[in-house]
């Protein structure tokens, strides 16, 4: 008979070589796509082989059977859409418990700081008022010694107080940490805007702060993208999806929200504002991609003139984000169905 420390081991062993078996697995899979071994690639890729995550697994497997291409876009898509979620709960969790934590014992420090301030000064006080004429040596001995001890509980309140900085600067740093990882994890890393799941936070935090206002959402495509990738290609690419990017930034006004939620496509949900003031930030953006010209570095080649397509959908009475992304998406297609290079507003 098997004892259950015994099974226990064994079944320790059997998980460790069952995921030594999916890490060579992973590699393999991720060579023969020729993509790298980031962390990203390996969280997709180990996703889909450890079977945890169905909808990865039928995600590859589709792209496989319709020949595109298994590439780092591809990864980071499956990434954001699947895994980003859990990867945000679970830092937002772990900073809000820390955050408490740490405020807890600042907190209690701090208290105990103030009592023992205030326990010297109320004893420095009483025994200044002591009759020196008419107090007994043995009263003048106790009150000494309480004055001793005093003394003593200050030097070590110095201390203390040394403590609380040193704790007060690791609370700091580690709430930056938290605050840039989370950054890090709502931010599309080639253009600096938000990302889909940034835009799924913070499009519907100002959304649901705007209860009452106009607010209106534009949704911006490249036109013939895929004709600049496959023509300069994708480092030329990036280098147009950064110009959009900057072009979005520098002409939305204050408190809008930019968004890059795919591989050229740009959504972005502006303040309350009237149909006509949302159509004219859409045109503005729209001619500066047009008049841009853009030449490649390395051999001055002139890269062909691209365009901007934009649908604008202005928010109506009990639309939640969702509604109002459709119907500007909806109008962006009928810009491109109607000639592309062209703003269209929504019914």
């Amino acid at each position: 008979m098997v004892h259950s420390d015994e099974q226990a081991q064994a079944g320790g062993a059997h998980m460790a070589a069952r995921e030594d078996d999916i890490a060579f697995r992973i590699i393999d899979l991720l060579l023969a796509h020729g993509l790298s071994t980031a962390p990203l690639h390996y969280a997709v890729a180990h996703a889909h082989l450890d079977g945890s995550h169905p909808a990865i697994s039928a995600a590859i497997d589709a792209q496989r059977t319709q020949g595109k291409p298994f590439d780092a876009c591809f990864m980071a898509e499956l990434y954001e859409e699947h895994l980003a979620a859990e990867a945000i709960r679970h830092a937002c969790g772990v900073g809000s418990d820390v955050a408490r934590l740490l405020d807890g014992l600042l907190d209690q420090l701090q208290q105990a700081d103030a009592g023992s301030s205030n326990f010297k000064a109320s004893l420095d006080e009483n025994i200044g008022r002591l009759d020196p004429a008419g107090s007994s040596q043995h009263l003048k001995t106790v009150a000494q010694r309480l004055l001793e001890a005093a003394l003593k509980a200050s030097e070590s309140n110095d201390v203390l107080k040394q403590n609380l900085e040193v704790a007060d600067q690791e609370a700091r740093q580690l709430r930056s940490e938290l605050a840039r990882h989370r950054r890090e994890t709502l931010t599309d890393p080639l253009t600096g805007l938000l990302n889909r799941r940034g835009m799924e936070l913070e499009m519907a935090r100002v959304f649901a702060d705007e209860a009452d206002g106009q607010s209106a959402m534009l949704v911006l495509d490249i036109d013939h993208f895929k004709h600049v990738n496959d023509t300069y290609g994708h480092a030329v690419g990036d280098v147009v999806i950064r110009k959009v990017a900057q072009a979005v930034r520098q002409l939305i006004p204050e408190g809008a929200v930019p968004v890059r939620y795919g591989g050229e496509e740009f959504a972005v949900l502006l303040p309350p504002c009237s149909p006509e003031q949302a159509c004219g930030v859409a045109e503005k953006i729209r001619r500066s991609i047009e008049k841009l010209r853009l030449v490649r570095r390395h051999d001055k080649l002139a890269i062909a003139q691209f365009t901007l397509s934009v649908g604008v959908a202005m928010r109506a009475l009990g639309d939640d984000l969702e509604g109002l992304f459709q119907r500007a998406d909806q109008a962006l297609y009928r810009a491109k169905s109607g000639g592309r290079n062209q703003v269209m507003l929504a019914a």
